[in-house]
């Protein structure tokens, strides 16, 4: 779609932008969304999950290979469950959620842009988070951060239009959207705006400011569709409360109990990453959100800065660091630069804005052509690292040759910026097309999908799937078989303490010999470097049916 399309007088069409991003969530959210396998872990987990909560029709306690899972609020299964008693037990409906958030949260940033700026701002804003290879990719993917980052931009968006414009109709959806992240992910979606509001009224030194979000209907609304399910699961599990909030909120954070530890600046890194390609024009669309020309601008564009700050420095200060967290930093910082984008189009500031955007262009040329060169000729120390990479060939050569041309292609049409808008998309869009297609590769070798064919294709009712130190969560999803686990209990451990009654987890060599020999057949899943031991238990007994990234899947005669 030529982006021009979209321009009459100055302005956006409604029409036009929605058109817009509606085509580019189709290529970018939807198109192949079925096509990888589900990969281990998250969506292994999430999907079976929602597989086993359909099954058992219990919607107050999730499960995960027959044992409670209580680390994460149920709103994901709910809605994956009912995806997939729709569509099937595909790919498509285990992902179809994420990706209906991904395109919402899109809406929601096109939505403030148009309050906030104007809405060719808005178009722009919207175009840079949807286009940016972090949110696609979370956008494909069955994990709880996208719903919760959807859910947050829209609470935290119209709870400060509420406020910044008077608008005070919009508290109980601000509400609503907060209570949906609740339940999605627990007491983040409320930390996290209570944090940036608290640090806006500070910056303001405004105290009231706070006392203006209260909302009686919009409170009542967060109680009576958040609260709940908490007091129904803690009904049904008395060891909910201590587990959930303690453990998996307080230790979690304060704590190395999660095993996920990073360096403080990880989140900074990672946020670059996710917001490629765009991340190398950021350093110039923040600098030119600190010039605005009303009071109006300064408050939102101080209350979008704090938005990102405090996502970025709360995260950054947790002990537990994961990638996919960062992800709510994402829609303040794509309206930031959507608005210095649009200002350079419109040349607002002609001199400030040819000079700024025109370096930051040649930096990500410069970087972008030497990203090729050590891809092309690495260093003994990039060597081992980018030989991990031959199972993607050719696309991260084609990417970084897209990521190079992008700035060259958009200097040369210095002059035309509509011309150099485009062109920006269009590089975006083949970065990210081709993101996508490394996914696919990806998913071959973290799936088990595969596996799961061959087992379904000789599985007899009686016979038994066996991880030896090992679970692999979407190969229970493909197959709906019950998991034995040997000598593994990981994420597992709480809820096999806490579920009476469940016979999956064996612990010592005796107990898998007796299954063994008990089942007509059963389906070992091992790693390599345990296979040895396995040949030492069973002598001459197993057979390879198929080869996985780590090790075997066997079966006895």
């Amino acid at each position: 779609m030529d982006i021009r399309l979209l321009i009459d007088k100055g302005r956006a069409s409604p029409i036009g932008a929605l058109v817009l991003l509606l085509a580019l969530a189709a290529g970018l959210l939807f198109f192949r969304l079925g096509v990888p396998g589900l990969m281990d872990p998250d969506e292994g987990r999430y999907a079976e999950i929602a597989r086993e909560m359909w099954v058992r029709g219990d919607w107050i306690t999730p499960y995960l290979n027959q044992v409670k899972y209580l680390e994460k609020p149920p709103l994901v299964y709910w809605l994956t469950s009912l995806s997939l008693a729709a569509l099937g037990k595909t790919e498509t409906a285990a992902r179809l959620v994420p990706a209906l958030c991904a395109l919402g949260g899109t809406l929601a940033v096109y939505g403030l842009g148009r309050v906030m700026f104007d809405p060719k701002a808005a178009v722009m804003a919207a175009t840079v988070l949807l286009t940016s290879i972090g949110y696609v990719i979370m956008g494909r993917l069955l994990t709880l951060d996208m719903p919760l980052t959807c859910f947050l931009t829209w609470g935290i968006g119209l709870a400060y239009l509420a406020l910044s414009r008077d608008r005070r109709a919009y508290l109980p959806w601000a509400y609503l959207s907060l209570a949906l992240a609740l339940l999605t992910k627990g007491l983040v979606a409320l930390v996290l705006p209570g944090l940036i509001f608290g640090a806006w009224a500070l910056a303001r030194r405004d105290g009231q400011m706070l006392l203006r979000l209260w909302h009686l209907r919009g409170l009542l609304i967060l109680l009576l569709v958040g609260l709940p399910w908490f007091v129904l699961v803690s009904l049904d599990n008395p060891e909910f409360l201590k587990y959930f909030f303690f453990q998996e909120h307080l230790e979690r954070y304060l704590t190395s109990y999660s095993h996920h530890g990073e360096p403080v600046y990880y989140f900074v890194g990672i946020l670059a990453l996710g917001l490629l390609p765009w991340s190398f024009l950021l350093p110039w669309g923040l600098g030119q959100s600190l010039r605005p020309k009303i009071l109006i601008d300064r408050q939102d564009t101080l209350f979008l800065w704090l938005w990102a700050g405090v996502v970025l420095l709360f995260f950054s200060l947790s002990r537990a660091k994961l990638a996919p967290y960062i992800l709510p930093a994402l829609p303040p910082l794509a309206l930031l630069l959507g608005k210095a984008l649009n200002g350079a189009e419109q040349g607002s500031d002609p001199a400030l804005n040819s000079c700024g955007i025109t370096w930051s262009l040649l930096t990500w040329l410069i970087l972008g052509l030497g990203m090729i060169l050590i891809f092309l000729d690495p260093p003994a120390y990039w060597g081992q690292r980018i030989a991990r990479l031959d199972f993607l060939s050719p696309y991260p050569l084609i990417g970084l040759i897209v990521l190079a041309a992008t700035p060259a292609l958009t200097l040369a049409c210095r002059g035309w910026p509509r011309a150099r808008w485009a062109m920006l998309l269009i590089g975006a869009v083949a970065l990210n097309s081709t993101v996508i297609l490394g996914m696919e590769r990806v998913a071959g070798q973290r799936s088990g999908r595969a596996l799961a064919q061959v087992i379904n294709a000789n599985w007899q009712p009686g016979e038994a799937l066996i991880g030896y130190r090992v679970y692999l969560q979407s190969l229970e999803f493909y197959t709906g078989q019950d998991f034995f686990l040997y000598n593994i209990k990981g994420e597992l451990k709480f809820g096999s303490q806490h579920t009476p009654g469940v016979d999956l987890f064996l612990e010592q060599p005796e107990a898998l010999q007796k299954l063994v020999q008990h089942r007509p057949r059963v389906y070992l899943l091992v790693q390599d470097k345990d296979w040895p031991e396995v040949q030492n238990l069973f002598p001459q007994q197993f057979q390879v049916l198929s080869v996985w990234r780590k090790g075997l899947l066997v079966a006895n005669q």
